[in-house]
C-alpha cells in the first residue's frame, strides 16, 4: 500500500477553486512569460533559445508571475541538480499562498501533507492525483470533478473509462468528449476509434453503441483533434458537443443512461455532477440555472 492509499478526507469535503487563490498577473511581467511561452511551445530550440526561455521565466518569476514561478520550476526539475532550486521558488509560492507551491513541494519531496494542501486549495494536478488513489469512491470521484472543473483534462478522461467501466456508455463518451475540449489527445484517440466506421453497428466493444454509419465524419474530425492536441496538448476546444453531435446509440438513450445507477452520482447524493455544477453541463444543452 503506497502512502496515498492511506489518505482520507472528511466527506464534508467541497471543491475549492485554485482562482480564488492566487493573485493577479504583474501586466509587464505576463508580457515577458508570454514571449518564454510562445517559444517554448515552438520546440526544437537551439541551446541559445532554450536559455532565453529560462531567462524570460526568471525575469517574470522575480517580478513576482506565479505561472512564470511553475515554470522556472520545471525548467529547474528538468536538470539533474535543480531539485534545490526548484524548492526555494516552491517556499515562495507557498509564501504567497499560491496552491501549486504546495504542489511542487509535493513533486520534489513527495510531501503528503503538501499534497493535501495543495489540493484543499483547488490544485488541479493535486486533485488529480488524489483521486487516482481513492479510486472509484465518493472522495475519488469528488476530487476528479473538482479538477475537470478546472480543466483538467486527464480527470474528464479518467471519469470517461469509469464511466466505460461501468457500461455506461453514452455518459462515457460526454465525458471523452470534455476531456477532448480541454486538450487532451488520448481521449480524441479514444473518440476517433469509437467512431471508426470499420465496426459493425453491433460492435459494441469498440463503438460502444453508437451508430456512426449516420455521422462519418466524426472518426475524422477526432483523428485531427487528436494529431493537433499531440503536438500542442492543453489546447482548449469549445462547442465540441455542438459542432460534432452524438449519433445515435443502439446500447441507450441520454435519458436511460443518465438513470442508470452509478458510483459518480453517488458521489454527489445520487446526482450527475453536471445537475449540481452548471459548468459542467454539455454545451449543447442549456445551462441549468
Amino acid at each position: 500500500m503506497s502512502f496515498l492509499d492511506t489518505i482520507t478526507f472528511s466527506l464534508s469535503w467541497e471543491c475549492a477553486r485554485m482562482a480564488d487563490h492566487v493573485p493577479p498577473l504583474p501586466p509587464e511581467a505576463d508580457k515577458i512569460f508570454q514571449a518564454a511561452r510562445a517559444l517554448e511551445k515552438r520546440g526544437d530550440l537551439t541551446q541559445r533559445e532554450k536559455g532565453e526561455v529560462f531567462n524570460g521565466y526568471k525575469k517574470a518569476a522575480a517580478m513576482g508571475h506565479w505561472k512564470a514561478m511553475n515554470s522556472l520550476i520545471d525548467c529547474y526539475l528538468s536538470t539533474t541538480a535543480g531539485s534545490e532550486k526548484a524548492l526555494e521558488v516552491a517556499d515562495k509560492l507557498i509564501a504567497m499562498n499560491v496552491p501549486s507551491g504546495w504542489y511542487a513541494r509535493y513533486r520534489i519531496e513527495q510531501d503528503i501533507d503538501a499534497l493535501r494542501k495543495a489540493a484543499e486549495l483547488g490544485e488541479p494536478n493535486a486533485l488529480y492525483k488524489l483521486g487516482m488513489s481513492q479510486g472509484c469512491d465518493t472522495l475519488g470521484m469528488r476530487y476528479l470533478i473538482c479538477a475537470v472543473r478546472q480543466g483538467h483534462g486527464e480527470s474528464a478522461y479518467k471519469i470517461g473509462t469509469y464511466l466505460e467501466m461501468f457500461g455506461n456508455y453514452y455518459m462515457a463518451v460526454e465525458y471523452f468528449y470534455r476531456a477532448v475540449s480541454l486538450g487532451h489527445y488520448m481521449a480524441a484517440l479514444e473518440l476517433s476509434g469509437v467512431f471508426h466506421p470499420e465496426y459493425a453497428p453491433d460492435d459494441f466493444d469498440h463503438n460502444l453503441g453508437f451508430q456512426v454509419s449516420s455521422s462519418p465524419e466524426l472518426h475524422d474530425a477526432f483523428d485531427k483533434y487528436y494529431r493537433l492536441l499531440k503536438k500542442e496538448p492543453g489546447t482548449h476546444l469549445p462547442d465540441l458537443f455542438k459542432k460534432h453531435p452524438l449519433p445515435p446509440n443502439a446500447a441507450m438513450t441520454r435519458e436511460q443512461s443518465r438513470a442508470m445507477p452509478s458510483p459518480l452520482k453517488d458521489a454527489f447524493g445520487g446526482k450527475w455532477p453536471d445537475e449540481i455544477y452548471p459548468d459542467l453541463a454539455p454545451d449543447y444543452l442549456p445551462p441549468k440555472l
